[in-house]
């Protein structure tokens, strides 16, 4: 396809891809433009129209939208005919909606002209129930792009599907106190868990004891049933409790305590094999919460337990979504200023460069008292008192960036790295927040320059100056890195050329600088060969002060 704004001379043929009015006629989107349509123009004094020329190997929105539909619904799922390009699916039965984040952003990450819309991932749905929609932006499509999303979503199946009520067969299980009773019958909570489509094959009481639990844990295992629930009158608080430890006992596995849906229950979650046993409190049966998970069971849908964190997002009730601040309970919160009302300081470090001085390795990666360098230096700017972090990246970038993977900072790749430092300042300085009053540069290479260093520099920095200062540490006299620039200062480091050093802006705003004088040199050593790293390892100390009474402690006892 060639879409664009067209001469007249070259029109004919064009689809438009806007309405044109000529005189007293109407061009409707879609119209091809012929021959007699140019001469009207050309009477009319219109020059050019916009729209698009199609070739062999492009698709019209609704062949397109019919192609990607069929790899992207699955089971218990309908969807409605292509129309200009859109299409909306709804749940085909009750359940719960099933659609990996991962999945679903490799898809929308493909191309921009493709967007798909759903609930958010294990969400409870009912029959006819809207769950998303699949929109293709654009006149036509290319084929060779179309069969290349296929291909990225066709390795597991159907990308969307509702998981049904599956009937399971459970085992319910209820601890009473030594000498106490329960209100409600075996016929009541049968009743009670019918919605869900549970079928109680066993039903019990015991004592609240770790030996007993274990004991019906092992029952209900012998008949292979789906699940166990157990119901107490007080919480399971901890993996040492009773449940807990009879769950242990039984020979299962704990995958959670504490389920997180909102508004959160001091739940079990555990498996023995392939049974499931969930664990809860008697006044608990009633949350939001608590009937979310129940459903994830009811539908043999819950998720592996890595991902159980990222069911919290999503998850409030639609009584609690429509709870708002009582003016008089105002004085019981805690006010977070606005962004103009509060001075942020960023740090971005420099992990991009090649290391080349440091042959056969990559020295960020070296370990640095058994913490890679890069991840060390990334630690103790999260642990400063720095509002933000980014982190540039560029010669091995993946091996870092999996290093980083774990840690809540933004990172930026550099292609350009090979260009200079100064590319990656730029880079990360453009992707700052843009209340950010100064950054902190620090190379990733600095490893001894601790949080309590970024935290002195921090503190010598007057957000509320006039004339805002570049802060530096020095030693004996000397200037050196990482510098903390003001943000009126950053169009400074944009202008510097790339084999240039950006020591001439620091002697340009000389009378503004202030210096944390350090009374050592290690805090502001760079690593850049072997010996570098031999000599700082020989003279770093990154124990903390309980490491250090524990290890005098031990030298005494000798």
């Amino acid at each position: 396809m060639k879409f664009g704004e067209f001469p007249l001379y070259d029109a004919t043929g064009v689809e438009l891809a806007h309405e044109l009015k000529c005189g007293g006629k109407v061009f409707p989107v879609g119209h091809i433009i012929t021959a007699d349509d140019v001469r009207l123009l050309r009477q009319a004094e219109i020059k050019t129209v916009v729209g698009a020329f199609f070739d062999s190997n492009d698709l019209r929105p609704d062949t397109a939208c019919d192609i990607l539909l069929k790899d992207i619904a699955g089971d218990h799922l309908r969807y409605t005919l292509p129309e200009n390009g859109c299409s909306e699916f709804y749940a085909d039965a009750d359940g719960v909606f099933i659609g990996l984040p991962d999945r679903l952003l490799r898809f929308n990450s493909h191309n921009e002209s493709l967007i798909l819309s759903t609930l958010l991932p294990y969400t409870p749905v009912y029959k006819n129930q809207l769950i998303g929609s699949l929109r293709l932006l654009g006149p036509a499509f290319n084929a060779d792009m179309i069969n290349e999303a296929v291909e990225k979503i066709t390795g597991q199946g159907p990308l969307l599907r509702i998981a049904p009520y599956a009937f399971c067969k459970i085992a319910y299980i209820r601890t009473v106190e030594h000498g106490g009773d329960v209100e409600e019958s075996e016929e009541d909570v049968q009743n009670r868990y019918a919605v869900y489509g549970f079928d109680i094959e066993r039903y019990s009481v015991c004592v609240h004891d770790r030996e007993a639990v274990a004991k019906e844990i092992d029952k209900a295992s012998s008949d292979k049933l789906d699940a166990v629930f157990i119901e107490s009158s007080t919480a399971p608080l901890n993996r040492s409790d009773i449940v807990p430890m009879a769950a242990k006992e039984a020979g299962a596995d704990i995958d959670r305590l504490g389920w997180c849906a909102d508004p959160g229950v001091s739940a079990l979650v555990a498996h023995k094999n392939d049974m499931k046993i969930i664990a809860f409190k008697t006044s608990d049966f009633t949350s939001p919460s608590l009937d979310r998970l129940i459903r994830y069971i009811a539908t043999k849908s819950l998720p592996p337990a890595e991902e159980f964190p990222t069911l919290a997002t999503g998850t409030l009730s639609l009584e609690r979504l429509i709870k708002f601040l009582k003016p008089e309970d105002e004085a019981k919160t805690v006010r977070v200023g606005a962004l103009s009302e509060r001075s942020k300081i960023a740090v971005v470090v420099l992990a991009a460069g090649s290391s080349k001085r440091m042959i056969g390795t990559n020295k960020l990666l070296e370990n640095i008292h058994g913490i890679p360098m890069v991840e060390r230096v990334v630690r103790s700017a999260l642990m400063s008192k720095a509002d933000f972090v980014a982190v540039v990246t560029g010669y091995d970038a993946k091996f870092i960036e999996r290093r980083l993977s774990d840690y809540d900072v933004k990172i930026v790749r550099n292609p350009d790295y090979a260009a200079g430092v100064l590319s990656s300042i730029r880079l990360g300085l453009s992707v700052l927040p843009p209340d950010t009053v100064a950054a902190l540069v620090l190379p990733a290479d600095m490893p001894g320059f601790t949080a309590q260093y970024i935290d002195r520099l921090i503190e010598l920095f007057d957000p509320k100056a006039t004339r805002k200062a570049v802060c530096l540490p020095s030693y004996n006299g000397v200037r050196h890195n990482p510098v903390l620039w003001p943000r009126e200062l950053f169009k400074v480091v944009k202008i510097v050329p790339e084999d240039a050093h950006w020591m001439p802006a620091l002697v340009e705003h000389s009378d503004y600088i202030k210096e944390l004088k350090l009374d050592s040199d290690l805090p502001i050593s760079d690593i850049n060969t072997r010996g570098d790293l031999a000599l700082f390892l020989e003279r770093a100390d990154f124990s903390d002060d309980a490491e250090k009474v524990l290890e005098e402690l031990e030298a005494s006892l000798k």
